[in-house]
């Protein structure tokens, strides 16, 4: 998904450069922006918390992996075209992944048997790209 977002964002780049041609003709203006941006993104999962005992035999407990992604792509203030331009941005971006599969536990009591838990991988991943205040001007 996080490389689904970064393509996007590099593609959604490339579009406005190969369209800016099309801009040339039109007269340039003076463009004032300010953006604020600000972005909470999280992402968890756990296969953890699992418990297990036995007196007489024996239990098991088995977990599957535990994935996680976040990501957040922040384009603002892109202008195409001349003209006198005076950008200004504050972004903010808080991304957060995070996978668990502990917290598990077993007791066993008795003289047989026994309890076993197994847990599998814990994977997570974040990131973030942001691309303010880009002029993009070609000369005529």
């Amino acid at each position: 998904m996080l490389k689904k977002l970064i393509v996007t964002g590099a593609a959604a780049g490339l579009l406005l450069v190969s369209a800016s041609a099309a801009f040339a003709a039109f007269p340039s203006f003076g463009t004032s922006n300010m953006a604020v941006v600000t972005s909470n993104v999280s992402a968890s999962s756990t296969t953890g918390g699992n418990s297990t005992s036995a007196t007489w035999g024996s239990n098991k407990v088995t977990t599957g992996n535990a994935y996680s992604k976040a990501g957040a792509v922040t384009l603002a203030n892109t202008n195409v075209g001349g003209g006198n331009t005076s950008n200004g941005a504050f972004v903010l971006s808080n991304v957060g992944a995070g996978s668990s599969t502990g917290g598990n536990s077993t007791v066993a009591s008795g003289f047989f048997g026994g309890n076993t838990v197994t847990t599998g991988n814990a994977h997570s991943t974040a990131g973030s790209l942001t691309v303010v205040n880009t002029n993009l001007s070609f000369g005529k």
